[in-house]
């Protein structure tokens, strides 16, 4: 992965083409928990769903760019 890429001559960190690439993941991921009532025994849905996201862009970001 690239550590920055071009966009029109504006160059953008490399963590952010990551971040679109793995929002299809994070979709999937959050249909299949809320197939199965997950967030229902949670106290706070969305701070889960964030926590959830973040943890899967810190994993994926140290094994492909750092």
């Amino acid at each position: 992965m690239p550590a920055e890429f071009s966009v029109s001559g504006v160059y953008l960190p490399g963590g952010i083409l990551l971040l679109l690439l793995l929002l299809p993941v994070f979709v999937l991921t959050d249909r299949a928990l809320l197939r199965i009532n997950f967030y229902q025994m949670m106290f706070h849905p969305s701070l889960i769903r964030m926590s959830i996201f973040v943890c899967i862009y810190s994993v994926c970001y140290v094994l492909f760019v750092g």
